[in-house]
């Protein structure tokens, strides 16, 4: 057994024992703690360590428990400002009484899908136009720009992930309205 596992070995317990004053789930625990044996391990010849190996694997420790904890409860307040506003906008969907809200609110969408197209590369924008506006074919494309279907295909690829990046947030509502 060599040196990095002893010191695994040795060290997991009391670091999971630690780990579990502040963190509920043992998975998750454990996770941490592999996390950190890992980024040390990868980092072990550029790591400057000031203390003991046990001090400073307990501070690591500490501060990613910390840091979880404060992740979990950002996560849970958007995760559940997102959930209700999804709720709401859903319930006002398919309120008869809501015409004008669905209206407005698919303008709203259309215009922020159509300016996030504009914004793409030229190239990119023209195949994705051409693909999704006018309904050609790969082979149709490539023929009509004079360029090769894989070529096509690339451009479409790229439209589509810079389109999902630049529109993460309205991606549900999108879905709802929106035959990419």
């Amino acid at each position: 057994m060599d040196a990095f596992e002893r010191l695994y070995f040795d060290m997991q317990p009391r670091m999971f024992a630690f780990s579990r004053k502040f963190i509920e789930d043992r998975e998750v625990a454990r996770d941490i703690i592999q996390e950190i044996f890992f980024e040390f391990w990868e980092n072990r010849l550029v790591t400057d360590i000031k203390t003991s190996v046990n001090a400073y694997l307990f501070k690591v420790l500490h501060n990613k428990c910390l840091n979880h904890i404060r992740d979990s409860k950002v996560r849970g307040r958007y995760v559940s400002y997102v959930d209700i506003k999804l709720r709401e906008a859903e319930l006002l969907f398919f309120d008869e009484d809501q015409e004008s809200y669905k209206s407005i609110f698919l303008k709203e969408i259309e215009e922020i899908l159509n300016a996030s197209i504009e914004n793409l590369p030229e190239g990119c924008r023209e195949v994705f136009i051409l693909s999704r506006n006018q309904g050609l074919s790969n082979k149709e494309i490539a023929d009509q720009l004079n360029i090769s279907v894989r070529t096509v295909e690339n451009q479409i690829y790229r439209a589509l992930k810079i389109l999902k990046t630049n529109l993460k947030d309205y991606l549900y509502f999108i879905s709802l309205f929106v035959k990419f």
